[in-house]
């Protein structure tokens, strides 16, 4: 899951389930890695998925809510996938405009690997704010068991596992 020396992206694009896994345990990192690390860019149809954040929240936290063009909107709309319209539109701004995606799931993540499009997980948000010295380690596993506990399907014990050795490794 987390390879510290992996370089900082430029631009990051959060897609749903990581912007509710921070909303729903401490949506401020969102914020922090705006801040501190890279851009943060989010679909503003993704957002709107997001129940609970609206566009001004996301503004105020520091996201650029990004509009897809109309070729990207098409296309996402003819692809033949299971996956989500919205996650579609997440792969291709990240394809064409060479960003980072930041995602959990597992079809998303595939794709990205099939098409040389860079991927972080959820969790890797942290991991980058531990190394900027903008969020604790202690910090950064309290809200990572709090996520686990709320999202247990796609940040299951093995992953927790894995980011608490990662950030603990940077303390030392």
């Amino acid at each position: 899951m987390v390879r510290v020396e992996d370089p900082a992206p430029t631009v990051l694009l959060a897609d749903a389930d990581v912007l509710i896994d921070y909303r729903d345990t401490d949506l401020g990192i969102v914020a922090l890695v705006a801040e501190h690390v890279a851009r943060v860019t989010v679909v503003s149809q993704v957002l709107d998925e997001v129940r609970e954040v609206s566009h001004n929240d996301a503004l105020r936290l520091g996201l650029d809510v990004v509009e897809p063009d109309i070729d990207q909107l098409v296309e996402a709309g003819n692809r033949g996938s299971r996956m989500s319209f919205n996650d579609q539109l997440c792969f291709l701004l990240c394809r064409d405009e060479g960003w980072t995606c930041v995602t959990n799931d597992g079809a998303l993540r595939r794709l990205r690997k099939q098409n040389g499009v860079a991927t972080r997980y959820g969790l890797r948000l942290m991991v980058d704010l531990v190394q900027a010295r903008a969020l604790s380690v202690e910090r950064s596993i309290s809200i990572a068991q709090q996520i686990h506990a709320n999202n247990p399907l796609h940040i299951n014990k093995r992953v927790l596992e894995r980011f608490i050795a990662a950030v603990r490794r940077l303390s030392s």
